[in-house]
């Protein structure tokens, strides 16, 4: 196997426990909307903060869970153009859309870190029926980006050396 093939091992085993957080903060949310509808249900009083804690888990769930999809293949993939034309121009338009991928998601990632360090300067709160700083959130979407621009340059370096996908991350 080869030094490549392993880093993109290695880096699909760091995605899935990125899938794993991503997994219990699901659960989690989960139990807490729950806990929600039962307190509001039994006693009339619902959970203090339940709306604003489920939107900030939400946020972790979808960025923690981007770079894993698209590591897996698991993304929606429009393949009606791709089919209609010659097998010579396949090849090239497939990595011409992984590095337009890889490009759009670092300035995404760039953009996210930009965000994050303003909310992290000016301590950026939540306002509702609880209060917590919004920075850990927003740094959590600039690391969701930068390990999904990172996945889309292991795939395109997979495309251009005509390595085949790990078998096992593709679920074969």
């Amino acid at each position: 196997m080869s030094l490549f093939e392993r880093i993109c091992q290695s880096y699909g085993r760091f995605l899935r426990g990125c899938g794993f957080v991503a997994g219990y903060t699901t659960f989690a949310m989960m139990m807490l909307v729950v806990a929600n509808a039962v307190s509001r249900f039994l006693f009339n009083s619902p959970v203090q903060g339940a709306l604003e804690i489920t939107e900030t888990m939400l946020t972790v769930l979808v960025f923690l869970s981007l770079a894993l999809t698209q590591y897996e293949g698991g993304h929606i993939k429009v393949t009606v153009v791709l089919q209609h034309m010659p097998v010579f121009m396949q090849k090239p338009l497939r990595l011409f859309v992984l590095a337009l991928g890889c490009v759009f998601f670092a300035w995404c990632a760039q953009a996210g870190w930009e965000f994050a360090m303003r909310s992290f300067a000016i301590n950026e709160q939540q306002w509702g029926s609880v209060r917590y700083p919004l920075y850990p959130v927003k740094f959590v979407i600039f690391f969701g980006l930068t390990m999904l621009a990172i996945q889309f340059a292991l795939d395109f370096m997979r495309e251009l050396i005509g390595s085949a996908p790990n078998k096992e991350a593709v679920g074969q």
